[in-house]
């Protein structure tokens, strides 16, 4: 995540801290640390899947750390001893969880109340550092948002057959070239194809259309929308002769609990970088 940040590379930089998250965040979670990570109570229910079901139901009873909670958020000088020592902390809660929903065969607690509270908190604060950590030790200056929601159509690969379907991979992207889900079509001499998600890691935003070869002698439209954001539209002209694979680049204008916590440390790792990059980066870093 460092260096996509460095490199200016939001795509990357999206990816890379959306994994962290994930990372992070299940170690908050204290069936998460433990080798019998799903014993059973009395009537033979998974408390795994009990424990994180009800914490849901009960989400409203928590109260959620804002950054005037918080305080300056402070980098962490080794991820790896952070991350672990997340888990240890969660991992103390084991005894009080298994005591309510196995020995006491509870549903709900008032302690369970404040064990969720706690490790929720805990994930976004986790989170929240472990990204400005990167975000500081890249040393770089945040990117400036885009004035207006637009979307980029970016035709990757076109694969005819001239006996068979022909093969088309493509994917979308926003204003700052981060690659999005949308809605993906292609039209060609009246006929609509829809995009599908490609097979890809991470497939976020690439797409596959098949076409038929009888369609080929004729205009290839890509359209692409997206909620928030004006239409991408790209047209291609597509020859009976084109059997081997091309590349064409065309950029036209165009917008649970862990979803919580991501919310959540976004917005406090970005307060306190701005905060930072406002006052405490060296002048000719700024320039």
């Amino acid at each position: 995540m460092e260096s996509a940040i460095r490199a200016k590379d939001w795509n990357s930089m999206f990816i890379d801290a959306g994994r962290l998250c994930h990372y992070v965040a299940d170690v908050t979670q204290p069936y998460h640390t433990t080798v019998n990570y799903n014993p059973q109570t009395r009537n033979g229910v998974g408390v795994h899947q009990l424990f994180e079901s009800t914490s849901l139901a009960h989400l409203s009873e928590i109260r959620i750390v804002g950054s005037a909670d918080v305080g300056p958020i402070i980098p962490i000088s080794n991820v790896t001893t952070f991350v672990l020592e997340t888990a240890v902390q969660s991992h103390s809660f084991l005894s009080s969880i298994n005591q309510t929903l196995i020995d006491e065969g509870l549903q709900w607690s008032p302690e369970l109340t404040k064990i969720v509270e706690n490790r929720t908190n805990a994930a976004i604060i986790a989170t929240a550092r472990v990204w400005y950590t990167a975000m500081v030790r890249s040393n770089s200056l945040p990117p400036e948002l885009p004035k207006t929601d637009e979307l980029s159509i970016v035709v990757e690969s076109i694969a005819l057959n001239s006996t068979s379907y022909g093969v088309i991979r493509l994917h979308v992207i926003d204003s700052l070239g981060v690659k999005t889900r949308a809605d993906v079509s292609l039209s060609v001499d009246g006929s609509t194809f829809r995009g599908q998600v490609a097979n890809v890691v991470p497939p976020v935003g690439e797409y596959v259309i098949a076409v038929p070869s009888e369609t080929y002698n004729a205009n290839f439209v890509f359209t692409a929308q997206k909620e928030g954001y004006r239409p991408a539209v790209v047209t291609l002209p597509i020859g009976t002769t084109t059997t081997s694979t091309t590349i064409a680049v065309v950029n036209v204008p165009f917008p649970t609990v862990v979803a919580l916590a991501v919310m959540m440390a976004a917005l406090l790792a970005l307060i306190w970088y701005r905060r930072r990059v406002r006052y405490e980066l060296p002048s000719d870093t700024q320039t």
